[in-house]
């Protein structure tokens, strides 16, 4: 038993090195922007790691296979995050935040706060409530400042949805515009054409709805509800992203939204074909990161 102890001795500064050595090397490594769309079955999980170290979860998927993406994505020592958006209460976004606050600190939370009649919204609320985590609701104008040069601009919804009730949830849906440098992402969650449409009729008014992006998440998981052609060459995409789950029943991404985007866009990327889609910025460029 002695033995053991005194070789414990030994071997601790050892990894306490290792660990500082390897933290010390990863932030020094994560100079450019990360945004990552998990192949997380038929929903939405994007996770976005700023210079710096900053770290937004948008959308968790339907299950707890969230966490081993997290996981991967993430040193082993970090359990926590800075911002968790929902961009709206379906199950296929919501359930696996569940597992997510189970697992880690989350600094704040922004929502439509729409209010929904399933069970595991009420839960949902009720977790944020007894985590005493501060929930901010989205609304057109806002601007969130990630760090590391990152900024997110929430272009939709217009109006303050709190607390009420919607026959669809995605009237209410959370969209916003990720910027670093010269490169942008606009993540669209499930906005339908009635969001796309007041976005186009908003823009020429106001400079801060800046639509054209390097990076579209294709609305809806390619749906034929979203992806207008008039809203897709307004953005003009150079690539588009589109997290669907492999054989889904609902039979996304319908082949008309699949002909729209290519007639717009270089490149089209689907979680259920390619996996994990890994997006690095330094912003100038755009590359595929390794998986």
């Amino acid at each position: 038993m002695t033995g053991v102890l005194k070789k414990a001795k030994w071997l601790l500064p050892i990894a306490v090195v290792a660990i500082i050595w390897y933290a010390d090397f990863y932030f020094e490594s994560r100079q450019n922007l990360l945004v990552t769309f998990f192949d997380i079955g038929q929903g939405d999980a994007v996770f976005i790691e700023v210079p710096g170290g900053n770290q937004v979860l948008i959308d968790g998927g339907p299950s707890e296979r969230i966490l081993s993406k997290l996981g991967r994505a993430m040193p082993f020592w970090d359990r926590s995050l800075d911002l968790l958006i929902l961009t709206h209460p379906h199950a296929d976004h919501l359930d696996g935040l569940f597992e997510v606050l189970k697992k880690y600190e989350v600094g704040m939370v922004l929502e439509s706060g729409a209010n929904h009649s399933l069970a595991e919204y009420k839960e949902w609320q009720e977790m944020l409530i007894k985590k005493n985590i501060h929930t901010v609701y989205a609304r057109a104008g806002q601007k969130i400042v990630l760090g590391g040069g990152a900024e997110l601009d929430v272009y939709y919804p217009f109006r303050n949805f709190t607390g009420e009730s919607l026959k669809n949830q995605h009237d209410a849906n959370v969209v916003a515009r990720l910027k670093y440098g010269k490169n942008s992402v606009l993540l669209t969650g499930d906005a339908e054409k009635s969001a796309e449409y007041r976005l186009l009729w908003e823009a020429p008014k106001n400079p801060f709805f800046v639509l054209r992006s390097d990076v579209l998440k294709v609305g809806h998981h390619g749906s034929k509800t979203s992806s207008s052609g008039d809203f897709l060459k307004t953005v003009s995409p150079r690539w588009a992203v589109i997290s669907v789950g492999d054989k889904n029943r609902y039979g996304h991404p319908h082949q008309e939204v699949l002909d729209r985007l290519s007639a717009v866009v270089s490149k089209i990327f689907r979680t259920d074909i390619d996996g994990d889609i890994k997006i690095e910025s330094d912003g100038k460029n755009l590359v595929l990161a390794p998986r």
